[in-house]
C-alpha cells in the first residue's frame, strides 16, 4: 500500500470514529433527558408537603392579579400556566427580580393572566388561585403554586392538594373550598384563555412590555423594560 493509499484509510477510519463519538453523544444525551423528563412527570404521592413561596413584599400595592403603584409607567404582563414548567421558572428566577428592581420601586406594574392549555390541573390550578384572589392572596397563592410544580396532570393540582395550599397559606378554607368545589372560576379561567387564543398567543410564558411581545428571559426581558422606561 502507497504512503498516499494509507493516508486515506486513516483518514476514512479518523472519520469513522468521529462519527461514532457524535453518535455515541448524541444517544447519551437522548437518554439523559428521557431520564430527566421521566422524573419531572412521575407522578408524586397526594400527601407531599407544600412548599410555601415567600411572601410579597409588604409596601407593594396588589389589586387581584396585579402588582405595583397605579402611577407607574410601564405594564409587564405575563400569560402563564401553572403546569408550565417554563413559567415556573419565570416565577421562581425571574419574577423576583422583576419585582425588586422595577416593581417595589414604582416603576412597573406586573399583571399575571391566564392561558390554561396543558389540561385538567391547569384550569383547577387558575380556578383555585382565582378563589384565593377573593381573599385577596392571589399572589401568595400564585407563587406558592409554581413551588410545587411535579410535571403535567401528576396530582400535584389536585383538588385535594389545592385545598391543602390554602391551608397552608392561612386563607379561610371554608370559603376557599365552597368557591373551588362550585366551580364558579371556571368561566372566568375559561375566558381569560380564550382571550389569549385571540390575541394569537400559543405558549406560555408570553411576556408583553407595554403591549409589546418579548421574550421571558431576563436577559431579553430587562434591556425591554429598560428602554420603555427611558422612553418615558
Amino acid at each position: 500500500m502507497s504512503n498516499r493509499e494509507r493516508r486515506r484509510v486513516e483518514a476514512e477510519q479518523a472519520a469513522r470514529r468521529r462519527q461514532f463519538a457524535w453518535l455515541g453523544a448524541a444517544v447519551a444525551l437522548g437518554l439523559v433527558a428521557t431520564l430527566v423528563l421521566i422524573l419531572i412527570n412521575r407522578p408524586k404521592p397526594a400527601d407531599a408537603p407544600i412548599v410555601a413561596a415567600a411572601p410579597v413584599p409588604a409596601s407593594i400595592p396588589i389589586s387581584g392579579t396585579t402588582m405595583g403603584n397605579d402611577a407607574a409607567k410601564i405594564s409587564v404582563v405575563e400569560w402563564g400556566d401553572y403546569q408550565c414548567p417554563w413559567c415556573g421558572t419565570f416565577a421562581r428566577e425571574m419574577a423576583p427580580k422583576l419585582i425588586s428592581d422595577y416593581v417595589e420601586p414604582g416603576l412597573v406594574k406586573y399583571e399575571f393572566r391566564d392561558f390554561a392549555f396543558l389540561g385538567p390541573e391547569s384550569i383547577r390550578a387558575a380556578e383555585a388561585a382565582a378563589c384565593a384572589a377573593d381573599q385577596n392572596a392571589f399572589w401568595a397563592y400564585h407563587d406558592t403554586l409554581y413551588q410545587n410544580q411535579r410535571g403535567e396532570n401528576q396530582n400535584a393540582f389536585s383538588d385535594e392538594r389545592l385545598k391543602k395550599i390554602a391551608a397552608t397559606l392561612s386563607l379561610d378554607t371554608e370559603k376557599f373550598d365552597k368557591c373551588l368545589d362550585s366551580g364558579e372560576k371556571s368561566e372566568l379561567v375559561k375566558q381569560s384563555s380564550a382571550d389569549a387564543r385571540k390575541q394569537g398567543i400559543d405558549s406560555t410564558p408570553t411576556i408583553f412590555v407595554d403591549g409589546v411581545e418579548v421574550p421571558w428571559q431576563w436577559d431579553t426581558l430587562k434591556p425591554a423594560i429598560d428602554a420603555a422606561l427611558a422612553k418615558e
